[in-house]
């Protein structure tokens, strides 16, 4: 028979609102010791120790107290303003404890649905739909500075449009018709990922140049399937190419194209746990895959969670709801 928990009286006797503060103080401590801060102020005190003015950028305020929260305040000399460290960023108003942020980030991490989320995070779902746009705004344009170098695989992936002006309820066409959106994806030898949105159905050589063109370092071995709007991309970016004709018989093409042709279906996999997405939301999706693609694969490195939390807090984003 096991040893009698010496806590069972003590957690037995409080009434439901003391141990829920029993029960924050618990998950504060457990993120202290592993993350190296357990409260959104010590975690804004050591990402954003001198934030500079949201309102006129002045980059030198001056200490104003803080928050009842804990937050520190700042005033600007410049306007006037007085802000926290938190403002400017997408965990500006948040009145959760950092606690259920990190549970709700885990949770992300595997592209958990919303109502599970909001069911494990005990809050709304309402609550749970405005974080995840938070982050969705955390990594706005997070893509547009990542460039594949070396030997690189590009590919295409196509998803359904539930958009009702492009054929949403009709009967669907089969192959790729304007029903589906084309996804550019590209990746190398790094596994530096990116997953560009690239219009409707067959992608043209602009559509590709625009989707990839700013993704590709000068020198790079492009490896393709011979998709015709591959070679404009491959010339303007002053690549090499190496192609192979598409074919899942083939055990060459399937061989050399495996890394890429992999990633499509993560993608694809990814997108369909998101049931009723906005298609014009699709990018900002896609930049989160690649956010987070980034964040588990440099784990070791970084451990995943104290690196999303310092990246919304130190990225210049907010969120601002429609209600």
């Amino acid at each position: 028979m096991g040893a009698t928990n010496p806590y069972s009286g003590l957690v037995g006797g409080l009434s439901a609102g003391e141990l829920e503060l029993l029960r924050d103080a618990v998950e504060e401590r457990r993120l202290r010791e592993g993350l190296g801060f357990g409260a959104l102020a010590e975690a804004a005190e050591l990402y954003r120790p001198a934030p500079p003015c949201p309102s006129c950028g002045e980059p030198s305020p001056w200490r104003d107290g803080r928050a009842p929260s804990g937050v520190r305040r700042w005033r600007c000399p410049s306007c006037g303003a007085r802000f926290t460290s938190l403002s400017g960023t997408v965990l500006e108003n948040c009145k959760k404890p950092l606690a259920t942020w990190v549970d709700f980030i885990r949770l992300t991490l595997f592209a958990v649905p919303l109502d599970a989320c909001a069911e494990a995070c005990r809050i709304t779902h309402q609550t749970a739909w405005e974080w995840r746009h938070r982050l969705l705004a955390a990594v706005d344009g997070y893509q547009g500075r990542i460039v594949l170098r070396g030997r690189v695989w590009i590919d295409e992936a196509y998803v359904n449009d539930t958009d009702l002006s492009h054929g949403y309820g009709q009967a669907r066409k089969r192959g790729l018709s304007r029903q589906k959106l084309c996804i550019a994806v590209g990746i190398d030898a790094r596994k530096e990922p990116v997953a560009v949105v690239c219009g409707h159905g067959k992608p043209s050589t602009k559509r590709i140049k625009e989707a990839l063109g700013g993704h590709l370092a000068e020198g790079a071995v492009v490896v393709h399937d011979r998709e015709k709007a591959h070679n404009g991309l491959i010339r303007e970016a002053g690549c090499g190419s190496e192609s192979y004709k598409a074919d899942v018989r083939d055990p060459v093409y399937l061989e050399k194209m495996a890394l890429v042709n992999n990633l499509c279906s993560w993608i694809k996999r990814y997108l369909w746990r998101f049931t009723g997405m906005d298609p014009a939301n699709l990018q900002s999706y896609l930049n989160l895959y690649v956010y987070l693609f980034r964040v588990k694969r440099d784990d070791e490195k970084w451990p995943k969670l104290e690196r999303v939390v310092r990246h919304m807090l130190m990225t210049g984003a907010r969120f601002r709801s429609s209600t």
